[in-house]
């Protein structure tokens, strides 16, 4: 089993050492970062976020992994395929390293892999920084996501390192399969009148269109259909979790050390790309870190799922569904482990961990 290293946000002692940050370097020092970066170009993978959207990883913590590789005789710079946002800290001044997009200015610095059938789509656009990285550092902020359920280590590769082609191809795997039959379709617009989160509608050439991001997968508008052409089922979504593990494993084959650290604060139901913040729904549960990404992430899961949920923190349409899975998935109505099982089967990891708690 690997070892997931555990920094909880809880603070037992009124004293500097016994806060997260202090535990966040004694974690470090447990994952022996130290003996990986020693003259080594380190890339560290984070997503910027964007528009208003100030519940990212903090930067304070930035800063601290930046300055400890320095110690440690590595060179580092950060990447994503967002450009930091000065409003949320992120500037080169701030984080002690130089920000270089990871598919170049112009989203043209990339390198193109073939993707075995059955994912949806048949080719990557791979973000051409990967060459120049000795040592990866995926540093993810742990959060909830509509088209997946969740957004964590998985995600940040998957979707992080690849161009604006390849994520709308990614995305577009939910539609891979047919959910509406329009030879039946009557145009009555009863699906769209009673969905409640309003994810379907017409588009201008009559078609329906459902936004998966916002679907629950309630299949209420299956249900009510009087034509009976809809036919929506959990491939749709479950085909665009496994595309993300295939995706984060082909970047992983071009960078041969790779550590995963997830921070688990201010966890919300959406993506960082949102551009929006809303309350957190858990309360902050800590870091976790791990060269094991599969681990990491189950871990990270398990975590969140341990949480008392806080009352009236959801926003918008959003409620808790169901009264079984995970906390994810009663939010969103999609099992958040598919991304998991999917990456065990490619060989990323093992779901079984030990967790070492940082004191």
């Amino acid at each position: 089993m690997a070892d997931v290293f555990f920094a909880s946000a809880k603070v037992r002692k009124l004293e500097r050492n016994a806060t997260l940050p202090a535990k966040f370097l004694r974690l470090l020092d447990k994952l022996e970062i130290n003996n990986q970066v020693e003259e080594k170009t380190v890339v560290i993978k984070m997503h910027m976020g964007t528009g208003y959207g100030f519940t990212t990883i903090h930067p304070l913590f930035v800063r601290m992994l930046v300055d400890y590789i320095r110690q440690h005789k590595g060179s580092p710079f950060i990447t994503d395929i967002v450009m930091p946002d000065e409003k949320r800290g992120y500037t080169e001044q701030v984080m002690g390293c130089k920000f270089i997009p990871a598919t170049g200015l112009r989203d043209t610095d990339y390198f193109t892999v073939k993707i075995p059938s059955g994912y949806g789509f048949r080719q990557l656009q791979v973000a051409g920084i990967l060459k120049v990285a000795d040592v990866l550092i995926n540093f993810s902020h742990a959060k909830g996501h509509g088209n997946c359920a969740y957004g964590g280590a998985i995600k940040n590769l998957g979707m992080g390192f690849v161009t604006t082609k390849s994520r709308i191809a990614l995305h577009s795997t939910v539609e891979s399969k047919p959910y509406w039959d329009k030879s039946r379709c009557k145009y009555c617009g009863i699906c769209i009148k009673n969905c409640r989160t309003s994810a379907m509608k017409f588009d201008n050439r009559k078609k329906l269109v459902i936004d998966f991001h916002a679907c629950v997968f309630c299949a209420r508008c299956v249900a009510l259909c009087p034509a009976q052409a809809l036919k929506l089922d959990t491939s749709n979504y479950e085909i665009f979790e496994r595309a993300l593990a295939l995706s984060a494993k082909k970047v992983l084959e071009y960078v041969k050390t790779s550590c995963h650290i997830n921070v688990i604060m201010d966890v919300t139901p959406f993506c960082d790309c949102l551009g929006m913040s809303s309350p957190a729904i858990i309360p902050d549960v800590g870091i976790v870190a791990s060269y094991d990404i599969v681990s990491v992430e189950k871990a990270t899961l398990d975590l969140i799922n341990r949480q008392k949920f806080i009352s009236d923190s959801l926003p918008g349409h959003l409620r808790l569904e169901k009264k079984k899975g995970h906390l994810f998935e009663k939010i969103w109505g999609k099992d958040p482990y598919v991304q998991i099982r999917e990456a065990v089967k490619l060989g990323l990891g093992e779901p079984d961990y030990t967790v070492r708690e940082i004191i």
